[in-house]
């Protein structure tokens, strides 16, 4: 095991106690998932968690002096829109316990959502005669952090898309919604897949532009064109032209690639690209039923 080694004393975990991720949307409060199937990139993500800080104890273990200012923040990174940012800073001069929130821009996610809570020195430590050697000084040097990740591409993705007529494109006029999968699975997920609606359907058209607050049948009309464009990935992944496509271009960062792994991982909990398309391969038809059942429990599980 790799183990980073600091040229610091750093506290014990128990210094701080922190609750999981808890999220905020139409649907009340819940714990923040590993995967977020139901993420709508035209609204914020809200987050918060309570952190408390045993102040007295971090400096003890730094062998920090009284008085020394830390700090709390919260860093994020988004994997397919490759930005990141800050999302909370707070100063601690006191045994404290606050409430940590993260208002994240849907525009700016996609992808694989990573959360960093770190404790770190607010300012630098003068030590002129070197009386606490091993001890942090530095503004910024981490004395603690924890790494929380959801998923954000995955059953429900939202990809770009369009409202079109399907007779002029040459799709079937009674069909509801298609989708345009690429060729290269190296492609930026973002960019790459496309997903039509009919513009004949109003009824489809109107459960999309309300994604965000649908009503309850609307929110069925959405799952079942999700769950469907889901199978359709699916099927596309354990393709055998695309199976070692796949796994050479799933470490590029926003791919069309990482993200169809992290599906077919959730949805099979863990199970490997190549078991899942073994068991595709071997029976279509039961395979087929597990991947019913496979969405059918992601939606009760995030709903």
């Amino acid at each position: 095991m790799i183990r980073d080694i600091m040229p610091f004393v750093r506290p014990a975990a128990e210094v701080l106690v922190t609750s999981p991720w808890q999220l905020d949307d139409d649907g009340g409060t819940r714990e923040l998932p590993e995967l977020l199937p139901d993420w709508d990139p035209q609204a914020d993500l809200a987050l918060h968690r309570r952190v408390t800080v045993h102040y007295p104890e971090v400096l003890a273990a730094c062998r920090l002096p009284a008085g020394t200012p830390l700090l709390v923040v919260v860093d994020w990174h988004s994997s397919a829109a490759h930005l990141a940012g800050t999302a909370f800073r707070h100063i601690v001069i006191e045994p404290d316990e606050l409430t940590v929130t993260a208002k994240l821009a849907g525009a700016n996610l996609g992808g694989t959502l990573v959360l960093k809570t770190r404790l770190v020195l607010a300012d630098d430590v003068a030590d002129p005669d070197r009386a606490r050697r091993f001890s942090p000084r530095h503004a910024g040097e981490i004395l603690w952090e924890e790494t929380a990740e959801v998923h954000l591409e995955g059953v429900a993705s939202r990809f770009p898309t369009s409202v079109i007529d399907f007779k002029l494109r040459g799709f079937d006029e009674d069909a509801r919604w298609a989708i345009d999968i690429p060729d290269d699975p190296s492609v930026p997920v973002a960019g790459g897949v496309r997903l039509y609606l009919n513009q004949s359907d109003t009824e489809l058209v109107t459960a999309a532009t309300r994604a965000a607050t649908p009503t309850p049948l609307q929110r069925r009309l959405i799952e079942e064109m999700y769950d469907d464009v889901a199978r359709q990935l699916v099927e596309a992944c354990l393709r055998p032209a695309w199976r070692d496509a796949l796994l050479d271009a799933s470490e590029e960062p926003g791919s069309l690639a990482e993200s169809l792994i992290i599906l077919v991982s959730n949805l099979f909990e863990g199970e490997s690209l190549e078991a899942v398309a073994a068991r595709r391969d071997a029976d279509p038809s039961v395979f087929a039923t597990a991947l019913q059942g496979a969405l059918r429990r992601t939606r009760r599980e995030t709903s």
